[in-house]
Protein backbone atom coordinates (compact mmCIF):
# COMPACT_ATOMS: atom_id res chain seq x y z
CA UNK A 1 0.00 0.00 0.00
CA UNK A 2 1.01 3.42 -0.86
CA UNK A 3 2.46 4.92 2.12
CA UNK A 4 4.39 8.79 3.29
CA UNK A 5 7.05 6.72 4.90
CA UNK A 6 8.30 3.32 5.50
CA UNK A 7 10.04 2.09 8.26
CA UNK A 8 13.68 0.69 7.92
CA UNK A 9 14.44 -0.67 11.15
CA UNK A 10 14.55 2.95 13.76
CA UNK A 11 13.89 4.94 10.73
CA UNK A 12 11.34 5.91 8.65
CA UNK A 13 12.28 6.75 4.79
CA UNK A 14 9.93 9.44 3.05
CA UNK A 15 8.65 8.21 0.10
CA UNK A 16 7.45 10.41 -2.91
CA UNK A 17 4.29 10.34 -1.16
CA UNK A 18 5.77 13.00 0.93
CA UNK A 19 6.66 15.35 -1.86
CA UNK A 20 5.88 19.46 -0.99
CA UNK A 21 4.57 22.09 -3.10
CA UNK A 22 7.95 23.88 -4.00
CA UNK A 23 9.77 21.35 -4.92
CA UNK A 24 8.86 17.52 -5.11
CA UNK A 25 12.17 16.47 -3.61
CA UNK A 26 11.66 18.16 -0.38
CA UNK A 27 8.97 17.10 2.18
CA UNK A 28 5.42 18.60 2.69
CA UNK A 29 4.97 19.52 6.15
CA UNK A 30 2.01 18.13 7.10
CA UNK A 31 4.66 14.90 6.69
CA UNK A 32 7.31 16.12 8.94
CA UNK A 33 4.52 17.03 11.64
CA UNK A 34 2.34 13.86 11.12
CA UNK A 35 6.18 11.71 12.05
CA UNK A 36 6.47 13.75 14.95
CA UNK A 37 2.99 13.45 16.35
CA UNK A 38 2.30 10.22 16.47
CA UNK A 39 4.83 9.87 19.17
CA UNK A 40 3.13 12.75 21.17
CA UNK A 41 0.24 10.83 21.06
CA UNK A 42 2.07 7.59 22.01
CA UNK A 43 3.14 9.27 25.16
CA UNK A 44 -0.30 11.25 25.83
CA UNK A 45 -2.05 7.49 25.89
CA UNK A 46 0.78 5.92 28.30
CA UNK A 47 0.21 8.83 30.68
CA UNK A 48 -3.41 9.01 30.33
CA UNK A 49 -2.85 12.98 29.78
CA UNK A 50 -4.90 14.79 27.24
CA UNK A 51 -3.09 16.66 23.92
CA UNK A 52 -4.00 20.47 24.77
CA UNK A 53 -0.74 22.30 22.59
CA UNK A 54 1.48 21.19 19.77
CA UNK A 55 3.97 23.51 18.55
CA UNK A 56 6.30 22.67 15.31
CA UNK A 57 9.39 24.28 14.67
CA UNK A 58 10.27 23.41 10.90
CA UNK A 59 14.04 24.50 11.04
CA UNK A 60 15.70 23.08 7.45
CA UNK A 61 14.22 21.79 4.42
CA UNK A 62 13.68 18.19 4.61
CA UNK A 63 14.52 15.95 1.23
CA UNK A 64 13.13 12.42 0.50
CA UNK A 65 15.32 10.77 3.38
CA UNK A 66 15.61 8.32 6.62
CA UNK A 67 14.89 9.89 9.76
CA UNK A 68 14.54 9.53 13.12
CA UNK A 69 12.73 10.65 15.97
CA UNK A 70 13.55 11.42 19.29
CA UNK A 71 11.59 12.23 21.95
CA UNK A 72 12.90 14.09 25.67
CA UNK A 73 10.19 14.81 28.98
CA UNK A 74 11.19 18.26 30.07
CA UNK A 75 8.49 18.77 32.46
CA UNK A 76 6.77 15.63 34.28
CA UNK A 77 4.24 17.12 36.52
CA UNK A 78 0.88 16.16 37.85
CA UNK A 79 -1.11 18.07 36.17
CA UNK A 80 0.99 19.34 33.20
CA UNK A 81 3.22 17.93 30.71
CA UNK A 82 5.81 19.54 28.52
CA UNK A 83 7.70 17.14 25.91
CA UNK A 84 9.53 17.34 22.79
CA UNK A 85 9.82 15.55 19.83
CA UNK A 86 12.94 16.02 17.46
CA UNK A 87 13.46 14.97 14.02
CA UNK A 88 16.85 13.95 12.86
CA UNK A 89 18.31 13.85 9.47
CA UNK A 90 21.43 11.75 11.00
CA UNK A 91 22.64 14.41 13.39
CA UNK A 92 21.13 17.26 11.69
CA UNK A 93 17.88 18.43 13.10
CA UNK A 94 15.28 19.21 10.76
CA UNK A 95 12.44 20.15 12.88
CA UNK A 96 11.05 19.60 16.54
CA UNK A 97 7.39 19.03 18.19
CA UNK A 98 6.87 20.95 21.66
CA UNK A 99 3.55 19.56 22.83
CA UNK A 100 1.91 20.17 26.33
CA UNK A 101 -0.52 17.73 27.89
CA UNK A 102 -2.67 18.02 30.82
CA UNK A 103 -4.44 16.19 33.36
CA UNK A 104 -7.97 14.84 32.44
CA UNK A 105 -10.93 15.87 34.35
CA UNK A 106 -14.05 14.10 35.58
CA UNK A 107 -16.19 16.81 33.99
CA UNK A 108 -16.28 20.52 32.04
CA UNK A 109 -18.96 23.25 32.33
CA UNK A 110 -21.73 23.98 29.57
CA UNK A 111 -20.29 26.17 26.72
CA UNK A 112 -23.88 28.04 26.05
CA UNK A 113 -21.64 29.64 23.08
CA UNK A 114 -20.14 26.47 21.18
CA UNK A 115 -20.94 26.27 17.44
CA UNK A 116 -23.59 23.46 17.27
CA UNK A 117 -22.16 20.53 14.76
CA UNK A 118 -25.23 21.05 12.51
CA UNK A 119 -23.46 24.22 11.37
CA UNK A 120 -21.00 23.13 9.45
CA UNK A 121 -22.19 21.38 6.04
CA UNK A 122 -20.77 17.89 6.15
CA UNK A 123 -17.78 16.93 3.37
CA UNK A 124 -20.48 14.54 1.42
CA UNK A 125 -21.69 17.80 0.43
CA UNK A 126 -19.04 20.06 -0.40
CA UNK A 127 -16.98 19.75 -3.71
CA UNK A 128 -13.42 19.43 -4.95
CA UNK A 129 -10.88 21.35 -5.94
CA UNK A 130 -9.80 22.05 -9.66
CA UNK A 131 -7.62 19.38 -10.72
CA UNK A 132 -4.78 21.46 -11.12
CA UNK A 133 -5.07 22.53 -7.40
CA UNK A 134 -4.85 19.02 -6.38
CA UNK A 135 -1.53 18.72 -8.39
CA UNK A 136 0.56 21.70 -6.16
CA UNK A 137 1.91 18.85 -4.31
CA UNK A 138 2.87 14.70 -4.22
CA UNK A 139 2.02 14.35 -1.06
CA UNK A 140 -1.89 16.68 -1.57
CA UNK A 141 -2.49 14.11 -4.49
CA UNK A 142 -3.28 11.62 -1.92
CA UNK A 143 -5.67 14.18 0.28
CA UNK A 144 -9.22 14.08 -0.08
CA UNK A 145 -10.68 17.87 -0.54
CA UNK A 146 -14.05 18.93 -0.26
CA UNK A 147 -14.59 22.45 -0.49
CA UNK A 148 -17.76 24.58 1.42
CA UNK A 149 -16.93 28.19 1.36
CA UNK A 150 -14.55 29.65 -1.20
CA UNK A 151 -12.21 28.48 -3.41
CA UNK A 152 -7.74 26.66 -3.32
CA UNK A 153 -7.38 28.44 -6.56
CA UNK A 154 -8.61 31.78 -5.45
CA UNK A 155 -7.37 34.44 -2.77
CA UNK A 156 -9.44 34.91 0.71
CA UNK A 157 -11.06 32.66 3.09
CA UNK A 158 -11.94 29.47 2.42
CA UNK A 159 -13.47 26.35 4.35
CA UNK A 160 -12.87 22.96 3.33
CA UNK A 161 -12.98 19.42 4.66
CA UNK A 162 -9.88 17.23 4.46
CA UNK A 163 -9.12 13.06 4.86
CA UNK A 164 -5.65 12.05 4.28
CA UNK A 165 -6.25 8.36 2.57
CA UNK A 166 -3.11 7.54 2.79
CA UNK A 167 -1.32 6.13 5.97
CA UNK A 168 1.21 8.26 7.12
CA UNK A 169 3.27 4.86 8.28
CA UNK A 170 3.01 2.31 6.37
CA UNK A 171 1.19 -0.48 8.09
CA UNK A 172 -0.65 2.21 10.88
CA UNK A 173 -3.68 3.41 10.49
CA UNK A 174 -4.30 7.29 10.53
CA UNK A 175 -5.90 8.73 13.93
CA UNK A 176 -7.80 11.58 14.18
CA UNK A 177 -5.27 13.35 15.99
CA UNK A 178 -3.03 12.60 13.15
CA UNK A 179 -5.37 13.59 10.31
CA UNK A 180 -5.90 17.21 12.35
CA UNK A 181 -2.29 17.89 12.45
CA UNK A 182 -1.36 16.86 8.81
CA UNK A 183 -4.69 19.04 7.92
CA UNK A 184 -3.95 21.95 9.85
CA UNK A 185 -0.52 22.44 8.19
CA UNK A 186 -2.78 23.36 5.01
CA UNK A 187 -4.32 26.36 6.94
CA UNK A 188 -1.95 28.92 5.02
CA UNK A 189 -3.41 27.14 1.46
CA UNK A 190 -7.10 27.11 2.65
CA UNK A 191 -6.98 30.79 3.97
CA UNK A 192 -4.15 31.92 1.01
CA UNK A 193 -4.55 35.96 -0.14
CA UNK A 194 -1.60 36.72 -2.91
CA UNK A 195 -1.52 35.72 -5.87
CA UNK A 196 1.08 32.59 -6.21
CA UNK A 197 2.43 33.49 -9.64
CA UNK A 198 3.78 36.92 -7.46
CA UNK A 199 4.02 35.64 -4.20
CA UNK A 200 5.63 32.74 -2.31
CA UNK A 201 4.83 32.15 1.35
CA UNK A 202 5.82 30.17 3.96
CA UNK A 203 5.27 29.00 7.74
CA UNK A 204 8.19 28.01 9.34
CA UNK A 205 6.19 27.24 12.36
CA UNK A 206 2.74 25.95 13.29
CA UNK A 207 0.32 25.89 17.16
CA UNK A 208 -2.71 23.82 17.61
CA UNK A 209 -4.37 23.97 20.65
CA UNK A 210 -7.26 21.64 21.33
CA UNK A 211 -10.00 21.91 23.87
CA UNK A 212 -11.56 18.61 23.09
CA UNK A 213 -9.71 15.28 21.37
CA UNK A 214 -10.43 15.17 17.49
CA UNK A 215 -13.22 12.25 16.03
CA UNK A 216 -13.14 10.64 12.87
CA UNK A 217 -11.24 10.59 9.72
CA UNK A 218 -12.31 13.95 7.99
CA UNK A 219 -10.78 17.63 9.53
CA UNK A 220 -13.03 20.36 8.46
CA UNK A 221 -10.68 23.49 7.54
CA UNK A 222 -11.86 27.62 8.41
CA UNK A 223 -9.18 29.32 7.38
CA UNK A 224 -8.07 33.14 6.62
CA UNK A 225 -4.33 35.37 6.61
CA UNK A 226 -3.72 38.90 7.75
CA UNK A 227 -1.01 40.05 5.98
CA UNK A 228 1.00 42.96 7.90
CA UNK A 229 4.73 44.89 7.58
CA UNK A 230 7.92 43.87 5.93
CA UNK A 231 6.44 40.57 4.45
CA UNK A 232 4.63 39.52 8.00
CA UNK A 233 1.92 37.26 8.01
CA UNK A 234 -0.38 35.38 10.33
CA UNK A 235 -3.00 32.43 9.82
CA UNK A 236 -5.88 31.75 11.58
CA UNK A 237 -8.02 28.78 11.41
CA UNK A 238 -10.08 27.12 13.80
CA UNK A 239 -10.49 22.79 12.91
CA UNK A 240 -14.03 20.94 13.36
CA UNK A 241 -14.88 17.09 12.92
CA UNK A 242 -18.40 16.31 12.11
CA UNK A 243 -18.90 17.22 16.06
CA UNK A 244 -17.82 20.22 15.98
CA UNK A 245 -14.98 22.71 16.20
CA UNK A 246 -12.00 21.08 18.66
CA UNK A 247 -9.12 23.05 17.88
CA UNK A 248 -7.71 26.58 17.01
CA UNK A 249 -4.63 26.80 14.20
CA UNK A 250 -2.12 30.09 14.18
CA UNK A 251 0.86 29.94 11.82
CA UNK A 252 3.41 32.74 11.68
CA UNK A 253 3.81 33.63 7.54
CA UNK A 254 6.55 35.02 5.98
CA UNK A 255 5.87 36.64 2.04
CA UNK A 256 8.28 37.18 -0.78
CA UNK A 257 7.76 38.33 -4.29
CA UNK A 258 8.62 36.25 -6.94
CA UNK A 259 11.43 37.27 -9.26
CA UNK A 260 10.48 38.36 -13.02
CA UNK A 261 12.01 35.26 -13.97
CA UNK A 262 10.68 33.11 -11.44
CA UNK A 263 7.19 33.72 -11.82
CA UNK A 264 7.54 33.50 -15.86
CA UNK A 265 8.82 29.64 -14.92
CA UNK A 266 5.31 29.44 -12.64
Amino acid sequence: MTAIFTREGPLFRATEQAGGPWSPDMLQGSATSGLMVREVERLAQQSGFAVRRLTFDLWRPAGLRAYRVETEMLRDGRKAKTLQVRLLDGETEIGRCTALLTAQGSESPADPFSLAASADAPPETGTPPPAFAQKWSRYFQNVSVRLIEGALEKPGPAAAWMRLDVPMVEGEANTPLLQAVQAADFSSGVGQIVDMREWTFINPEISLYFFRPPEGDWILIRSRTRAGANGAGLTMASLSDRQGPFAEVMQAMTFERRTAATAQAS
